[in-house]
């Protein structure tokens, strides 16, 4: 499991603070009476992705990379992400669909990771590239969507679909390996 030198390297601080960054977004965000108030939820968004960034580096650089920091920064991310997503439903239509579509493929990656792990003794690699653009995509465009609160409807739906879209096909890419574990049981 995780050794205890783990607990407090550089990299898993910097997840620990993304992860507390999650309760003061949504607090910004659900008090938020003007665009300047969205703009400060945006700015707390743009401190998560900038040290989502940096942990990574710092991990490599500092030799510190951990089978915590493994575990916790997709956890930091699918956090964020699903906090975002579920704020927008208050102000957008739509945005329900959008959140379901993502609680059901991070319902259906737990379980996976978790037969994984009952089966294996260890948790999938890594993120597949199409995960890792699946979460770049949808974190820029939740950006667009603080950054551009009156942006056109036509727009909103294109962008609500696209991030659908791309974690549908984050989804749909690990059913294979899924299949395989389920033929091991």
């Amino acid at each position: 499991m995780f050794q205890k030198k783990e607990l407090f390297t550089i990299p898993n601080l910097m997840g620990y603070f993304r992860i507390l960054l999650v309760p003061a977004y949504i607090y910004l965000y659900i008090n938020a009476h003007s665009v300047t108030d969205t703009y400060k939820a945006l700015a707390v968004l743009i401190l998560s992705g900038v040290t989502d960034f940096f942990d990574g580096i710092a991990a490599r650089k500092l030799h510190q990379v951990t089978e915590l920091g493994k575990a916790l920064d997709p956890v930091a991310d699918k956090l964020t992400l699903g906090a975002v997503i579920f704020c927008l439903i208050r102000r957008i239509n739509g945005f329900q669909y959008l959140f379901l579509v993502f609680i059901v493929k991070e319902l259906y990656m737990l379980l996976g990771n978790l037969t994984a792990m009952k089966l294996n003794g260890k948790k999938l690699d890594g993120a597949a590239f199409i995960g890792k653009a699946a979460t770049m995509i949808t974190y820029w465009s939740m950006g667009f969507f603080l950054l551009f609160p009156g942006m056109p409807r036509a727009i909103q739906i294109f962008l609500m679909i696209l991030c659908g879209g791309m974690i549908t096909a984050t989804g749909l890419y690990y059913l294979p390996v899924f299949f395989r574990l389920a033929k091991k049981i």
